[in-house]
């Protein structure tokens, strides 16, 4: 009796388990597909009743002005990262502080290293041999410039015939010392970095697009950049580089201008406004209040009479002063619904699940 029991229990439970998961799947195929819709009819005075509003869809000229944000940058292509190729001592600062300009050749510091002196020391000897001396001396020489030894000191050291102690280290470019850790009397190892010099005489300006201005913008699009310090200091420049992702958080894609920067007022790290002018000539526009988004596409009611109501696919386009323009789907002049479209969407997908349900005329006997 024991065993039958549990025989009972164990066939009872399969079964559940069975049904579960039957319905699991039926979820998830529920969950991919959506519901489908059908034109349906609602009568005048019901209209009335739920203050549904009908707007009329119109062609026209539409220009879009995007507003949005913009930090500074330096250009990267014009920074210069300053790391040390060998040991040695930093005896005497010349660029000693943040912010201060240098120009390209300017020395940065001058670096005591037992390396540079004996290698100083080799090319001298061996310059003063013939044959093989003279390759040992070149291949000296060779060491400094990839220690990046300036030229100007090699050329000291070739005319001169004498080694130096110390060697005087330049600046690759021109521009501003956005970074220091080089201190005077410091030990530094290869790879250590000790500057980030930036050319600032022509900046970068990162700014924000949301999601539905991306498709709008363009590269070579004027921007005007304005000066939150100054509302009435106003530049122009153009867009250079559109992200080619979307950032899934926040659906916002990153988009460049790059400005000329000749006086410095644009500085690293600033805000400024932006200002995007967009002509999208004439485009069909109705209230943004008519769209329904479903997730996986774009829909609105179409009055095709008084009281016949077709729900429409459509595409839409960018978002303009409360409307959205359709860029198929819909044609100039159709009457929309633009309020109370929830309850004809409720009210369709209603009919049509009742409409699956009934038995196909001429298969009732089967």
């Amino acid at each position: 009796m024991k065993y039958i029991v549990i025989f009972i229990l164990f066939f009872i439970q399969s079964g559940l388990s069975q049904h579960n998961h039957g319905e699991s799947k039926s979820l998830q195929k529920n969950v991919k597909k959506e519901e489908k819709r059908v034109p349906i009819e609602v009568p005048p005075e019901q209209q009335a009743r739920i203050g549904l509003k009908i707007s009329k869809s119109e062609k026209r000229p539409i220009s879009h002005t995007i507003r949005t944000v913009g930090t500074v940058t330096a250009d990267q292509r014009k920074e210069a990262h300053v790391h040390s190729k060998l040991n040695g001592w930093i005896e005497t600062i010349f660029a000693d502080y943040v912010g201060k300009a240098v120009k390209k050749g300017d020395p940065l510091f001058d670096l005591y290293s037992p390396e540079l002196v004996s290698t100083q020391e080799e090319f001298l000897s061996a310059n003063k041999q013939g044959g093989i001396g003279k390759e040992l001396a070149q291949a000296a020489l060779e060491r400094l410039k990839l220690w990046g030894v300036p030229e100007k000191e090699i050329n000291r050291l070739k005319k001169g015939g004498k080694s130096s102690r110390t060697i005087s280290f330049e600046s690759p470019v021109t521009g501003f010392i956005i970074s220091k850790n080089a201190i005077q009397g410091m030990y530094i190892s290869p790879g250590m970095e000790l500057y980030q010099i930036a050319d600032l005489s022509k900046v970068w300006i990162m700014i924000t697009l949301y999601e539905y201005d991306v498709a709008t913008v363009k590269l070579g699009d004027e921007a005007e950049v304005q000066m939150p310090f100054d509302p009435n200091l106003k530049l122009r420049a153009k867009i250079t580089y559109i992200s080619p992702d979307i950032e899934t958080e926040t659906r916002t894609a990153k988009a460049r201008i790059e400005i000329e920067n000749k006086n410095q007022s644009l500085k690293p790290g600033m805000y400024v406004n932006i200002q995007i002018k967009k002509d999208l000539g004439e485009s069909i526009v109705v209230p943004d209040d008519a769209i329904i988004d479903t997730g996986m596409r774009k829909i609105l009611f179409v009055r095709s009479n008084q009281t016949y109501f077709e729900p429409r696919e459509v595409k839409v386009g960018p978002r303009v002063e409360g409307q959205f323009t359709i860029l198929s789907g819909l044609k100039a002049g159709e009457e929309v619904v633009s309020s109370a479209h929830f309850f004809l969407d409720a009210e369709s997908k209603l009919k049509a699940g009742a409409e699956r349900g009934v038995p196909s005329k001429g298969h009732g006997g089967h």
